[in-house]
């Protein structure tokens, strides 16, 4: 390393010494001697390497100066791309909220006379023996016990449990949910269950129909004016099929739920309906 040292410093200093002389030569105008000329020749492949090097050396540095720029530049570049795909992702949730708020402002005229409030459905029960939902909305929020929930369609089920943020939702889809429940253009009463088996096909199970009860497809079937939980007049489903119960005293019916469970994403809690009644009378008496 100390002997490669000293041979770039001999050949800097041997070039300076030829800069030197080549400039005390060339400081007039006349013409050079013979001496002169042969002082010149020797001096002037040196001095055109010398140069050389300086300007390769310039060169050098310049592209140095620009790399380190350029550097700068694309570092500007990316955090300015990162404040972009933050605003994209912050627009993003913000519209996904808008859809979600029209979508519940869009619910509330079908259920005019109930006060509701919108929520999410932010976790779905994967066990095949139950089919509880979960909301966003607790007991901080007014969410009781026994409210009814409501979606696009007609009705969801009603609150099982009340936590301080979110609620489990029983659905009529439930194995363990009965509604109490009647067809629209008769008035005849039955229960509404879920089935495991018929949800396969998506489709839930009207139950204890009177034998001679005129029940057609396409009825619609919705809650009855006997629940003490459900409002009546919600919307359940639409008959599919019609059988008669093996006893040949009644009757029970296939029903496909008009909301549609499987993309179910917003839900609205009616806080006005006749379990919260009951509750308040409850209340006031013990």
């Amino acid at each position: 390393m100390n002997l490669l040292y000293k041979r770039k410093k001999m050949t800097f200093i041997t070039a300076a010494l030829f800069c030197i002389v080549l400039s005390i030569l060339t400081l007039n105008f006349r013409t050079p001697t013979f001496f002169e000329n042969i002082v010149l020749i020797m001096v002037t492949p040196a001095s055109d390497g010398v140069s050389g090097m300086a300007g390769w050396m310039g060169s050098r540095f310049e592209f140095i100066a620009n790399m380190h720029e350029l550097e700068r530049t694309n570092q500007l570049l990316v955090e300015e791309n990162q404040r972009l795909m933050l605003d994209i992702g912050r627009l993003q949730m913000l519209e996904r909220e808008n859809e979600r708020l029209a979508a519940q402002i869009g619910l509330r005229p079908q259920y005019v006379g109930l006060e509701t409030v919108g929520a999410n459905v932010i976790a779905a029960d994967p066990n095949n023996w139950s089919r509880h939902i979960l909301i966003n909305l607790g007991t901080t929020d007014g969410i009781y016990e026994n409210m009814v929930v409501v979606a696009d369609g007609g009705l969801v089920g009603r609150v099982l449990r009340a936590n301080t943020s979110s609620s489990v939702v029983i659905p009529i889809i439930d194995d363990t949910s009965v509604v109490s429940a009647q067809i629209r253009r008769t008035g005849d009463f039955g229960f509404v269950s879920g089935d495991i088996r018929l949800w396969e096909r998506g489709f839930i199970r009207m139950e204890n129909i009177y034998i001679g009860a005129d029940v057609l497809e396409n009825d619609e079937v919705i809650t009855s004016t006997t629940s003490e939980i459900f409002p009546h007049g919600l919307l359940i489903g639409v008959v599919r099929e019609v059988h008669v119960d093996s006893g040949g005293l009644t009757k029970h019916a296939i029903i496909q739920p008009t909301v549609d469970f499987r993309q179910l994403s917003i839900v609205l809690v009616a806080t006005n309906s006749p379990a919260l009644a009951y509750r308040e009378v409850y209340d006031d008496l013990y």
